[in-house]
C-alpha cells in the first residue's frame, strides 16, 4: 500500500503586536500539497493550529480551550466520503486567524509553551493516515509608536560609585537587542582612591524567570558571558594599580532564542526580563578582593520581520505568470 505523500509550507513564526488585551491577532496562512502516485481514495485533509502537547483535535476555524491553556485552530480543506484522487500533485491553500492573546513561545524550568501547525490527510485506504507537522513560535512585538517601543532609541548609559571609592560605567549599547547577534558595550573604572589593583573585568547577561500568583519565585540564569584575558586587554591592567580611570571595550554574543535564552514575556504566569551586568574585580592595598556589578536593564527582542518569505523557500514557489 503506498500512500499519498504531503507536504506543508508556511511563512515563518507568528509575530502579534501589542499586549494580549490589544492585539488584533494574526493572520497565518500556508499551502499543504499533496502528492499522490496510486490512485488512492481520500476522505479528508485537514490543518490546525495547536499547542505541540495536544493531540489531534479536528477544528473549523474555531478556538478551543481545554484546561485553560489548550489551543487548536484548524480548518477542514476536503472533505469527500467516496473521492478517488488519480496519480498528480494537489494543492491547498488555507488562512487560520489565530487570537491576540496567545501566550508566547517560551522553554523554561517554569512553563514550556510551543506550538506546531499540522496537516492531516486521511484516506479510504483502513482509515490511514499521512501527517506534515511544522513547529512554529509565537513571538510578541509592541506596537509602532507604543511606549515600550520606544525604548529601541534608549541607550545605556549608567553610573554608580562604590562606598565612594570605586566609580564604574556601561554605555554604548541600545536597550534593545535581537538574539543571535553581537553585543557591544563601553565599560570604564575610575579609582577615587589610591592602592587598588584591577584583577577582573567582563561583562554578563542576565535572564531572570519570575512566577505569579500562589508560590511566586524569581530564578535567575547566566544566557552569556564574556571576561577579558589579560593578553587581549589594555597593557598592563590585570594586577596593576588603577590610576585615575580605565576603559574597556567588550562584546559577548546574544545566543539565539529558545536555547540558552527566552525572549522578553511581559504578560501572563510566568514572565521573562533580562539585564546586563558590568563586572569589575579589584583588590585593595590590604589585599582585599572586591567584586562589583553594575546591572541596568536590557530587552530582547524578536525580529518582527521574521515573517517574511526567503529564497530558502523558493524551491516551492508556483508560477502566476510568464512573459511570452
Amino acid at each position: 500500500m503506498i500512500l499519498p505523500s504531503i507536504r506543508l509550507f508556511t511563512l515563518g513564526d507568528v509575530v502579534l503586536q501589542g499586549s494580549p488585551g490589544e492585539s488584533a491577532g494574526y493572520l497565518y496562512s500556508g499551502r499543504v500539497i499533496v502528492t499522490v502516485t496510486v490512485p488512492t481514495s481520500v476522505r479528508r485533509l485537514e490543518v490546525v493550529f495547536q499547542n505541540e502537547q495536544e493531540s489531534w483535535w479536528a477544528a473549523s476555524k474555531r478556538a478551543g480551550q481545554h484546561g485553560g491553556s489548550a489551543v487548536a485552530i484548524g480548518d477542514v480543506l476536503f472533505a469527500d466520503s467516496s473521492a478517488a484522487w488519480g496519480r498528480g500533485s494537489y494543492e491547498f491553500f488555507f488562512q487560520l486567524v489565530l487570537p491576540g492573546h496567545l501566550a508566547e513561545t517560551m522553554y523554561t524550568a517554569q512553563r514550556r509553551v510551543a506550538y506546531e501547525v499540522r496537516a492531516q490527510l486521511v484516506t479510504g485506504l483502513g482509515g490511514a493516515r499521512r501527517s506534515a507537522v511544522q513547529a512554529v513560535a509565537v513571538k510578541r512585538v509592541p506596537y509602532f509608536g507604543a511606549a515600550w517601543e520606544s525604548l529601541s532609541s534608549d541607550m545605556v548609559n549608567v553610573t554608580a560609585m562604590w562606598r565612594g571609592r570605586i566609580e564604574m560605567s556601561a554605555m554604548g549599547c541600545s536597550r534593545v537587542q535581537r538574539d543571535d547577534q553581537p553585543l557591544r558595550v563601553r565599560g570604564v573604572v575610575r579609582a577615587l582612591e589610591k592602592g587598588f589593583r584591577l584583577t577582573r573585568v567582563g561583562v554578563v547577561l542576565e535572564e531572570r524567570t519570575r512566577t505569579r500568583g500562589h508560590g511566586a519565585a524569581c530564578t535567575s540564569a547566566i544566557a552569556a558571558q564574556r571576561f577579558l584575558k589579560p593578553r587581549a586587554a589594555p597593557l598592563g591592567w590585570c594586577g596593576g594599580l588603577l590610576v585615575d580611570q580605565m576603559a574597556f571595550d567588550l562584546e559577548l554574543r546574544i545566543p539565539k532564542a529558545y536555547g540558552k535564552i527566552q525572549y522578553d514575556v511581559k504578560h501572563g504566569p510566568v514572565t521573562v526580563s533580562h539585564r546586563l551586568a558590568f563586572v569589575v574585580a579589584v583588590v585593595d592595598r590590604l589585599g582585599r578582593a572586591t567584586s562589583l556589578r553594575l546591572f541596568t536593564p536590557l530587552h530582547i527582542m524578536p525580529r518582527d520581520a521574521d515573517g517574511l518569505p526567503s529564497y530558502a523557500s523558493s524551491f516551492a514557489d508556483r508560477v502566476l505568470l510568464a512573459a511570452s
